[in-house]
């Protein structure tokens, strides 16, 4: 049975949960009180999104093994996916008493704390404590890392995470949550922020192709930047709109800044992208015919602006406003893959 145990726990590793429970399976039609067996198989379950299965195989473990540490910690697991935070508490607490020298208790812990969401503090003591019984895994660091956010306190949240990149480079949720740093913010001219956000969240793609968090957040920020450049082509015109009657000349000038600032912030945030990530950009301005062409109409019709006759800057501007506005709505509606 030692082989077929050990091929699944080399599966898991992998991320292959369904052929890790392929190879238990026959372990526990075997031995149906197989406790490493059935705490494996909770695992796969758990990855396998089947907490109700996953629950019935971690108390049976449990059962068969009541002082089992590792069967306990399991059972939290399963008790947090289901919404039970306390009972998922007790179960970690009760595997901390029983192993209080191995980080990876308290590191469950710290978990169950910080998804009941109610008491933070104890799940930064239990996080630290897993860091200082272990400070080489970056798991840990990660663990911290989102307790510290859920304190608000992002400088430790991000320090922590550095941390957890330098001890393994290539761990894709720090990445991820690195850069989610960077993207959820609300200043439009932090570009190169937003840029390096971005950045990081290829990285993390790259690291577990995987991580649809990862796929997601990084078309939201790509649709937050275009937003961002129809919001500036829209203020312009619309300011041009509002002195048309008054001052040709700076009606045009306004139409010019409207036409070409999109320009010059989208260039200002391209410039930093690689050549990879600008193609990507071109794919989620391409899902949506219709927000492309308002966008063309827009600027269109501020090109026109420019040399247009006087008694024409009104509609010209006031339509390429509304255009702009269009751009705006529609662009933030750009579908999801």
């Amino acid at each position: 049975m030692s082989q077929p145990i050990a091929l699944a726990r080399i599966q898991l590793q992998r991320g292959e949960a369904g052929a890790a429970a392929d190879l238990l399976g026959p372990v526990l039609a075997a031995e149906p009180d197989h406790v490493t067996a059935l705490v494996l198989m909770t695992h796969a379950q758990l990855a396998l999104e089947k907490p109700e299965l996953a629950h019935e195989v971690a108390a049976r473990a449990v059962q068969h093994a009541p002082g089992s540490a590792e069967a306990l910690t399991a059972l939290s697991r399963t008790l947090t996916a289901l919404g039970r935070h306390d009972e998922a508490i007790a179960m970690a607490q009760a595997a901390v008493a029983r192993q209080a020298d191995n980080p990876y208790r308290h590191n469950r812990l710290a978990w169950a704390l910080l998804e009941q969401g109610q008491r933070s503090v104890e799940a930064e003591h239990a996080a630290r404590e897993a860091v200082r019984l272990d400070p080489d895994e970056a798991d840990f660091r990660i663990t911290y890392a989102m307790v510290m956010k859920q304190l608000n306190l992002p400088d430790r949240a991000q320090q922590a995470l550095r941390d957890a990149l330098r001890l393994a480079p290539d761990n894709a949720v720090a990445r991820h949550e690195l850069a989610a740093f960077d993207v959820v913010h609300r200043n439009p001219f932090a570009l190169s922020r937003l840029a390096r956000g971005v950045t990081g969240l290829v990285a993390a793609l790259r690291a577990d192709p995987r991580q649809e968090a990862s796929r997601h957040l990084l078309d939201a920020a790509l649709r937050q930047f275009l937003v961002y450049t129809a919001i500036i082509m829209v203020v312009f015109a619309y300011l041009g709109w509002r002195v048309s009657d008054d001052s040709a000349g700076w009606a045009r000038a306004l139409a010019a800044t409207a036409a070409l600032a999109p320009v010059g912030y989208a260039g200002y945030f391209l410039a930093r992208l690689d050549r990879v990530l600008r193609s990507y950009l071109k794919e989620v301005v391409g899902r949506q015919r219709a927000a492309s062409s308002a966008a063309a109409l827009t600027l269109a019709l501020l090109l026109f602006a420019t040399v247009a006759p006087a008694g024409w800057l009104p509609v010209l501007l006031g339509v390429a406003s509304l255009a702009g506005f269009a751009v705006r709505l529609l662009t933030s509606m750009v579908p999801r893959t």
